[in-house]
């Protein structure tokens, strides 16, 4: 009875796929499961079935989605290798690269990847897929990965997004960061006449996107700009930092970070953005909602996933294409700098 309702689930999902475009998303697990009246493991093994015969595209906490095998003569397998699936920045970027190889054709095979990690198991994923292409967002230790040198052996395409790794000779994709500290720097030397400032990071300046968010900060303030890197044991030191250096104006490398820096700015007495400004990068969704709003900079995660999955569609036809695509951003002036 099971093994019936199981194909029967596989057939309406045949008949559903026919009637949509490849990246769009069809029934969850769940949805399948109250319609056929069985259990989500039986809706799961029917929508692993069509996975496997490349009728859709399974993204971890995200759903399933069209794939395109009418006009597919060979399937080929992209690997998506980026951060944090359960991370808005990660799914709008994710769904984007996602949609557009399925337009040509292709298949994403998406892992999630963990900062800090060599992430080892989800790269031997890939690499047991035969992937024939991929994008991943890589750390500096990447260069150390075996993993990663086993990928790069098989002289697959290779595309960077978000940030790119010295000493790897690889396409990427990525905001312009330099540009964007640039705007924050520039703004508040013309708006505030601030000379002196602290830029916060959990990353060191290994990390491109890090290291240039801190350049272009130095460019635009055309002033003094100490560096700080956060990490759980030496809170007290960053407010000593502060204290001692008469800080006025903190540039949180991202807006997660800036949120715990306002909120340990304030625990020590800390007025924002009174007696400490600040400002950080990204314009997450809660950005405008946290108190004082953030001053920050807004990256396009959409348009840079689809262009990182454009750049390896191009390759993969034996195309040319540039060794660097820089996405523009924009300064979003808010409260926390001291605008009103």
């Amino acid at each position: 009875m099971v093994k019936a309702v199981y194909r029967e689930i596989i057939d309406y999902l045949k008949e559903v796929i026919k009637k949509k475009n490849p990246g769009e998303k069809l029934p969850s697990e769940n949805e399948l499961a109250r319609m056929f009246n069985v259990s989500r493991m039986t809706a799961r093994k029917a929508v692993d079935t069509l996975a496997l015969e490349g009728y859709v595209v399974r993204v971890p906490g995200m759903g399933t989605y069209v794939s395109d095998m009418a006009k597919r003569n060979r399937m080929i397998h992209v690997g998506v290798a980026i951060y944090d699936f359960s991370d808005l920045r990660g799914q709008t970027m994710l769904s984007s690269i996602i949609r557009t190889l399925l337009q040509f054709s292709m298949h994403p095979i998406p892992v999630n990847i963990i900062k800090g990690r060599t992430n080892r198991e989800e790269l031997e994923i890939l690499l047991e897929f035969n992937v024939e292409a991929l994008i991943i967002s890589p750390s500096p230790s990447i260069k150390n990965s075996v993993s990663f040198k086993k990928v790069v052996s098989r002289g697959i395409p290779i595309v960077f997004v978000d940030r790119y790794v010295d000493g790897l000779d690889f396409p990427c994709v990525t905001s312009n960061n330099h540009h964007g500290g640039f705007l924050l720097g520039e703004h508040m030397r013309k708006k505030h006449g601030v000379r002196k400032a602290l830029f916060v990071t959990e990353e060191d300046l290994k990390v491109s996107s890090v290291r240039e968010r801190y350049e272009g900060f130095k460019e635009g303030l055309d002033g003094e700009v100490l560096y700080f890197e956060l990490m759980a044991d030496n809170t007290d030191l960053l407010i000593e930092t502060v204290r001692e250096n008469k800080i006025d104006t903190i540039f949180f490398c991202h807006d997660l970070l800036a949120v715990k820096g306002i909120t340990l700015l304030m625990k020590n007495g800390f007025r924002i953005p009174e007696d400490v400004k600040i400002v950080s990068f990204d314009d997450r969704a809660f950005s405008k909602h946290v108190i004082p709003n953030l001053t920050t900079v807004k990256q396009d995660f959409e348009k840079m996933g689809r262009m990182a999955a454009l750049m390896i569609s191009k390759l993969l036809k034996g195309e040319k294409v540039n060794k660097i695509e820089h996405i523009p951003v924009e300064l979003i002036i808010r409260n926390s700098c001291g605008c009103e």
